[in-house]
C-alpha cells in the first residue's frame, strides 16, 4: 500500500513541484513586500513615588500619580506601569513626538506639510492610541520587579528616539504632577498658618509646612522621579519583523503537508490510478 502510495506521489511530482515553488514564492513575495520592524527596549525599576502628603486627619494620603491615573492607592510599581499603558502618556508621547504623521503617513502631505482631507484628514486622538497600541509593549516582572518596555518601528534610530520619548515625558509628567499637588499643599499650610490663632496649632503647621517644602525640595532635585533606567534604549542592528526564514520555513513545511494530504485523499477514494493506469488494489 505505501509502495503503490509512493508511486503515486512519484508520478504527480512534477505538478506538485510546481504547485510547492508557487506557494513558496508568493509567500517570499509576501514577506519581502511587508514592513520591516524595529525593536528598541530597555529595562526600568519603578521607583518610590514622593510626593508631599496631605495630613491623616483629611484621609488624602495617596501619591500624586494615582491620582493622575485611577485616584485609588496601590503599589507604586503597579501605579508606574498602568501609568506607562495609560491614555495620558500616549496621548502626550504622540503629540510631542508627533507621531500621527508616522502612525498614518497615507493622510499625510510631506510637500505641503497638511493632512489630506480626501485620504481622511488628521486622525483623531483614538485613532492615534489605537494605531500606536501594537507598536508598544510593557511588560512587568513581580520577582526582579524589572520593568521592561519595548518600542517597534520602521526606524532603527526612531524606534530608540520613541523609547527614550516614553522615559522622559512619563517621568516629566509624573514630577510635574507631583510638584504641583506639593505646591497646592504648600498655599494651603500657608494660609492656614496665617489663620491660626492657637500657638500649638502654629507650631504644628509650621513642622508640616518644613516637612512639605523639604518634600518639595526633594522632588524637584530626584535625576529620575519615575523610573531609574537599568539597560536604556539602544539603536537595533537588525529587524525583529518579519522573520523571513521562520514564514519561509513554515510556508515550505505546510504546502508539503497539504499536498500529501490532498495525495492521501485522492489515493484512499481511488480517483487516480497508478502511472500504468490502474488504479492500485488495496487489502
Amino acid at each position: 500500500m505505501i509502495k503503490d502510495f509512493f508511486s503515486l506521489a512519484w508520478s504527480m511530482r512534477t505538478r506538485l513541484i510546481l504547485i510547492w515553488l508557487v506557494v513558496v514564492l508568493i509567500v517570499l513575495i509576501r514577506v519581502l513586500t511587508m514592513q520591516g520592524l524595529y525593536t528598541s527596549s530597555c529595562l526600568l525599576v519603578p521607583m518610590s513615588l514622593e510626593q508631599v502628603d496631605e495630613p491623616a486627619q483629611s484621609g488624602l494620603g495617596m501619591s500624586s500619580a494615582r491620582r493622575l491615573l485611577s485616584g485609588s492607592a496601590s503599589r507604586d510599581d503597579y501605579t508606574l506601569v498602568g501609568f506607562l499603558e495609560s491614555r495620558q502618556l500616549t496621548d502626550k508621547v504622540i503629540d510631542e513626538m508627533k507621531l500621527k504623521r508616522e502612525l498614518f503617513p497615507e493622510r499625510w502631505d510631506e510637500d505641503d506639510e497638511e493632512w489630506v482631507e480626501a485620504a481622511g484628514g488628521e486622525p483623531t486622538a483614538q485613532q492615534a492610541r489605537r494605531a500606536m497600541a501594537p507598536r508598544v509593549d510593557i511588560s512587568y516582572d513581580e520577582y526582579t520587579t524589572l520593568l521592561t518596555l519595548r518600542v517597534h518601528w520602521p526606524g532603527a534610530a526612531r524606534a530608540r528616539e520613541i523609547a527614550d520619548g516614553y522615559i522622559e515625558i512619563g517621568d516629566r509628567l509624573l514630577r510635574d504632577v507631583a510638584i504641583a499637588e506639593g505646591e497646592r499643599r504648600v498655599e494651603e499650610l500657608r494660609r492656614e498658618m496665617s489663620q491660626a490663632t492657637v500657638s500649638d496649632v502654629s507650631v504644628f503647621l509650621a513642622e508640616e509646612m518644613t516637612r512639605a517644602v523639604s518634600s518639595l525640595t526633594s522632588i524637584r532635585a530626584r535625576a529620575r522621579y519615575g523610573f531609574r533606567v537599568i539597560d536604556p534604549p539602544s539603536v537595533p542592528d537588525m529587524r525583529s519583523w518579519p522573520p523571513r526564514t521562520m514564514f519561509m520555513v513554515l510556508a515550505g513545511l505546510i504546502t508539503g503537508l497539504v499536498e500529501l494530504g490532498v495525495l492521501a485523499g485522492l489515493y484512499l477514494r481511488g480517483d487516480v490510478g497508478q502511472p500504468t493506469g490502474g488504479v492500485p488494489e488495496r487489502s
